[in-house]
């Protein structure tokens, strides 16, 4: 008689800071015209793009970046997650950064 083995599952109640809340359907970051960069913010060691809520929010964090050609554009999430996949490491994430202390985080990668 064959033996199984058997596995114990686990599920861990929102194991990745983030999970348990959601982001919006569109965001908004911040490009850097001229040479088509974006916005990044570091959390904690978490690399990830800056997306806002509203475009009040990323305007007051474009004023942080002190750079002359940054335009607010409206995206979609999945968009966002999109920018973030094609940023060169270490950005691993879209962060929602309506509040900087507690940013939303979701990995791409």
């Amino acid at each position: 008689m064959e033996q199984q083995s058997r596995r114990t599952e686990q599920t861990l109640i929102c194991p990745i800071q983030g999970l348990d809340e959601e982001f919006p359907d569109s965001v908004f970051v911040l490009r850097e015209r001229n040479r088509n960069t974006y916005g990044c913010y570091c959390h904690r060691g978490v690399h990830g793009l800056a997306c806002f809520s509203n475009p009040a929010r990323a305007c007051e964090f474009a004023m942080l970046l002190k750079t002359t050609s940054i335009e607010c554009l409206k995206v979609t999430f999945d968009e966002a997650r999109e920018i973030a996949k094609q940023r060169p490491l270490p950005v691993v994430a879209v962060m929602l950064l309506d509040d900087l202390e507690n940013p939303l985080i979701h990995y791409v990668r």
